[in-house]
């Protein structure tokens, strides 16, 4: 048989207040049944529950691509795992996923972020070329102004093909004052299919590239895909 402070406690998630403190009399039985009234409450909180994912899903702009582990080797698969525990996301540590095109990288990112959002975190999903163009134009385009808004709610972000293409030194510039601005209090996952060493060969500003790696990986997890 149900509590009555089983249901005073489900009461208080839904902000049921007469019920939570007590102002109902939950002992008069003529007026409710305790087990359908705790089924109830149950049910509302699995709806929103559900409707939440529902809204984070769509917000977060992920991919719609999965990541075959099937293959992968032995100790792929435990760092994998032990990714999708999301102790990293709470600690708040950067991720960087590393390998040629048609890896997995994004695929393993999209997971990862499917797993954050059915445990309630803000996430969001946007390439390189668009988080640079939301970043530069956020103070005068309404539209970036709302990407970049949006960004700095969620616990993380996703960043795909990082240094596919030589930034410029001005892009190079923008997305190291956005990742250190956003990298404050939230996780970052970087994709790129460059290795780290050669993002500083590529930079025309070589000190600030460096700056930013150092930046990005103080706090990080390097998740390497090799071909299958």
């Amino acid at each position: 048989m149900a509590d009555i402070t089983e249901i005073r406690e489900l009461a208080q998630k839904l902000n049921l207040w007469n019920i939570a403190r007590g102002y109902i009399d939950l002992n008069d039985e003529k007026l409710s049944n305790l087990d359908y009234l705790k089924m109830v409450l149950e049910k509302e909180l699995e709806i929103r529950a559900r409707q939440k994912h529902t809204k984070l899903r769509k917000a977060s702009k992920l991919p719609n691509k999965a990541f075959d582990a099937s293959d992968s080797n032995k100790g792929l698969k435990w760092q994998i795992k032990q990714l999708s525990n999301l102790t990293w996301l709470k600690e708040e540590q950067n991720l960087i996923l590393l390998g040629k095109c048609g890896t997995g990288k994004t695929g393993l990112a999209a997971q990862l972020g499917e797993t954050a959002i059915s445990n309630g975190h803000k996430t969001y999903y946007v390439p390189f070329d668009n988080f640079i163009a939301a970043a530069e134009k956020k103070a005068t385009n309404t539209k970036a102004e709302a990407i970049f808004s949006y960004m700095q709610e969620c616990d993380l972000i996703i960043i795909d093909d990082v240094f596919y293409v030589e930034p410029t030194k001005a892009e190079l510039q923008v997305f190291y004052r956005a990742v250190t601005f956003l990298n404050e209090t939230r996780s970052i996952i970087f994709i790129t299919n460059r290795e780290l060493s050669a993002w500083i060969d590529a930079a025309e500003d070589k000190h600030l590239c460096q700056t930013l790696l150092d930046r990005m990986t103080v706090n990080c997890q390097i998740v390497r895909l090799t071909d299958k």
